[in-house]
């Protein structure tokens, strides 16, 4: 298995073990007014300042080998967003789809141990998602994917879910949020060891649609089985995967 400081800081976080240069929860969410916020945060101030100091503020973690820093967004109770380091502005970026990109999905589903310890380390992987909203249907241009609850519908709709049915892209069962979304299972060893927004590419494409209106998630339905999740929105019509999550983590006390 690929280790990382972000992997073994999130085993750590698990096991209840301390963490070295943790940084308080940063006191306001990025500025709305320009859409390089994050981009300077994590860049200006948590890769450069760590170069600096060693110390991750304002953001929980910094890791060079995985190219990648984790944020706690201020904004929500639970939610953290893994960001790369690299200047990457979103799904759209061909960057993504280049043979050496970092695996940022399977980065982001490690740290889901940060999201699991705000809440007592309670939840269950069926109960964390992530979450890549598409170019119109956000506020920053640099790549995060959301980590955070699944929300009770969404978990009831994937409870209905045979991975075996899905081993091509197939729409959900039961539309999400009056969206359709396609499906594609993959295996925890695919899952770690692919990266998943070259499939994510190819079925857009297929489809005739631009990764600029794609929204991408991810859910575990069953032991070492997981969905990836695309949707394909309009300059209109925007969907974000977002919308498949619940911040306030209530599955917890469904």
């Amino acid at each position: 298995m690929r280790r990382s400081v972000l992997l073994a800081a999130a085993i750590a976080t698990l096991t209840g073990a301390p963490t070295t240069a943790a940084a308080p929860m940063p006191p306001n969410n990025p500025p709305a007014a320009s859409r390089d916020a994050l981009w300077k945060i994590v860049h200006d101030r948590c890769e450069l300042g760590y170069q600096r100091t060693g110390a991750y503020d304002p953001c929980t973690l910094v890791d060079e080998q995985s190219g990648t820093a984790l944020f706690k967004a201020s904004y929500d109770p639970n939610q953290y967003l893994l960001l790369p380091l690299a200047r990457v502005t979103g799904i759209e970026d061909p960057a993504l789809q280049e043979p050496a990109s970092p695996n940022y999905l399977y980065d982001a589903w490690a740290a889901r141990a940060f999201v699991s310890s705000r809440l007592n380390n309670s939840l269950p992987e069926p109960d964390i998602s992530l979450a890549i909203n598409p170019k119109n249907a956000r506020t920053q241009d640099q790549l995060h994917i959301h980590i955070s609850c699944v929300s009770p519908a969404t978990a009831a709709v994937l409870k209905q879910v045979n991975s075996a049915e899905y081993v091509g892209w197939k729409p959900l069962p039961t539309e999400l949020k009056d969206h359709t979304y396609q499906a594609l299972a993959v295996n925890r060893n695919t899952f770690e060891s692919k990266n998943l927004f070259q499939d994510v590419y190819a079925k857009v494409t297929a489809d005739g649609a631009t990764m600029d209106h794609a929204s991408v998630a991810v859910a575990n339905i069953a032991p070492d089985q997981f969905l990836l999740l695309v949707a394909e929105g309009t300059d209109d019509q925007p969907v974000a995967a977002e919308e498949l999550q619940d911040h306030d983590c209530s599955i917890v006390r469904s």
